[in-house]
């Protein structure tokens, strides 16, 4: 059996709360070597957290995808300069998504929204499911590792009116709803997903799963593929489905949608720049902006 890279650790059981972004992005832009273990005391000085929460921070601004070895990313650049407070939901989206789209480094993140995709859930519902797939996987992992992930999961989504999760990064999304011990999946009940997310994603998902120079990619992947669009974003078909019919105004005419003897597909007529895209997205009219 091939081995499978996994990742359920790194966060030092910290979720990542809001005002952990703009800290990151601003003191890793002035001194790359700020998260380092070996520059601790200054990483603590600047910073004003703990050791333990530095590390957690070096680990969330990678997995976001907003730094790497060599700096800030674009997407990190990008929101330094136009949204350092995340007040952009669909910026809140596209940090979502580079979480569920990376099977490797945020496995816990993908395989929920990709594959146990619970409507009404409770802890040990993905504790169970977790563990199946790690046997079946022959993976192993303490049991005490996969747990504290799972907190660091809840605590990320948690929507509930509590004080203590009011900074968690995600839960201005709407994804996750706390009933007493249980937890609802917001099916189509999230905070809006703009054409101009959608698009960034959609077109995202091209660059990273399909070949370079595809011409298209059949809808029965962007709903029920290994990494899922439709779940990703937590879309009913409805909501998937008002996208992609208006597809080629979204994009003016560079993707284009037809479904001919029950085969559905998404053509792809001219390549969509990402950068172009995210700019759009920073630079519109804050019509998505948290009140």
């Amino acid at each position: 059996m091939k081995k499978i890279k996994t990742s359920f650790s790194g966060h030092d059981k910290f979720d990542c709360k809001i005002d952990w972004i703009v800290k990151g992005l601003e003191a890793f832009n002035n001194d790359k070597k700020i998260l380092l273990l070996s520059n601790i005391e200054k990483g603590i000085e600047t910073l004003g957290l703990g050791i333990n929460m530095i590390k957690s921070l070096n680990h969330w601004l990678k997995v976001f995808g907003l730094i790497n070895d060599n700096g800030l990313t674009e997407l990190g650049q990008m929101i330094l300069e136009k949204d350092p407070y995340l007040e952009n939901t669909d910026i809140l989206w596209i940090l979502h998504w580079n979480l569920v789209k990376n099977k490797e480094n945020t496995t816990l993140y993908y395989m929920f929204f990709n594959q146990i995709y619970l409507y009404r859930f409770t802890k040990e519902d993905i504790f169970n499911n977790v563990s199946l797939w790690l046997e079946q996987n022959e993976i192993k992992l303490s049991p005490s590792t996969l747990k504290a992930d799972i907190d660091v999961f809840l605590r990320m989504y948690n929507n509930t009116s509590n004080k203590d999760i009011s900074m968690n990064l995600l839960s201005d999304l709407n994804i996750l709803t706390q009933f007493n011990d249980k937890y609802i999946l917001n099916i189509n009940s999230t905070v809006k997903i703009s054409n101009d997310v959608f698009i960034y994603i959609l077109n995202d998902y091209i660059h990273t799963f399909k070949k370079a120079n595809i011409e298209s990619i059949s809808i029965d992947d962007i709903q029920r593929g290994e990494v899922s669009i439709q779940k990703s974003l937590c879309m009913s078909e409805n909501t998937l489905f008002s996208k992609i019919n208006n597809i080629s105004n979204i994009t003016n005419g560079s993707m284009s949608y037809s479904e001919a003897s029950g085969i559905r597909q998404i053509y792809i007529n001219n390549t969509l720049n990402n950068h172009e895209l995210l700019s759009n997205i920073l630079n519109k009219e804050v019509d998505n902006v948290l009140l």
